[in-house]
């Protein structure tokens, strides 16, 4: 199945599922059905409509966090280096994914940045 075109609400084309939908459509595709000739009609709507915020605080599991792990921690610095991470010999910190931090229960190792990309 092939979708040959996407119109919005409100542009031409639209105007009968504006009327049967009203502000509740999104946007009416247009499907190609080549194997049994068909043309299909789908229309998304809105569902639900909720309150959200965004939560500033949120770390993605793929952003790689920076932790402080102690000389002498060398059971602490084999589970960073099977989980992905790297030792920074410039700043003395392991390097690893927020997701493997949190999974290793190391959450309160991570260490700021310092206006540096990592």
């Amino acid at each position: 199945m092939r979708t040959k075109k996407i119109l919005y609400a409100g542009q031409a084309g639209t105007q009968k599922w504006v009327k049967e939908y009203g502000e509740k459509l999104i946007a009416v595709r247009y499907k190609y059905d080549a194997t049994i000739d068909q043309k299909m009609i789908t229309v998304e709507l809105v569902a639900d409509i909720q309150d959200w915020k965004k939560n500033d605080q949120r770390i993605p599991h793929n952003k790689k966090v920076r932790l402080k792990i102690m000389y002498g921690e060398m059971d602490l610095g084999i589970k960073i280096r099977s989980a992905g991470g790297i030792w920074n010999r410039k700043d003395g910190v392991w390097e690893c994914r927020y997701g493997a931090v949190k999974a290793l229960g190391l959450t309160d190792r991570i260490v700021e940045n310092k206006n540096k990309r990592v």
